[in-house]
């Protein structure tokens, strides 16, 4: 399963479940104010990818832990200005497949960046 983080537009969510049967937007599964502590352990448990935007998560102590404790597998998408719905799009539609192969090869805990035009850099 894919997981989709609230940081990331709802819009483009919807699109991607449009066309794929694997996708969760976070809303989907918490309440919006969830905090992250309490949804990153539970979404690795479940085992799914997890994409999102907040940069922090890899920064904030107890973020982090929390994503490293619960074993998730978490790409971050690290364009330094904010993008369009359609960017969002473009970006995920070139990257999924790659993001999920990744997935499948890496051992867990990590997490990746996704560079506004693709490229992967393990960052944690």
């Amino acid at each position: 399963m894919i997981f989709i983080d609230r940081s990331v537009p709802k819009g483009v969510a919807a699109a991607l479940k449009e066309v794929r049967d694997d996708v969760r937007w976070f809303e989907d599964e918490f309440d919006h104010d969830t905090k992250d502590t309490v949804w990153l352990p539970e979404v690795g448990r479940r085992g799914w990818i997890v994409i999102s935007r907040d940069k922090k998560i890899r920064t904030r102590p107890a973020e982090r832990q929390a994503l490293l404790e619960a074993r998730a597998g978490c790409f971050i998408l690290t364009q330094k200005q904010h993008p369009t719905r359609w960017d969002y799009l473009k970006l995920l539609a070139a990257t999924l497949d790659e993001m999920i192969s990744l997935f499948t090869s890496t051992g867990r805990p990590f997490i990746f960046g996704v560079g506004r035009t693709g490229q992967f850099k393990r960052i944690g």
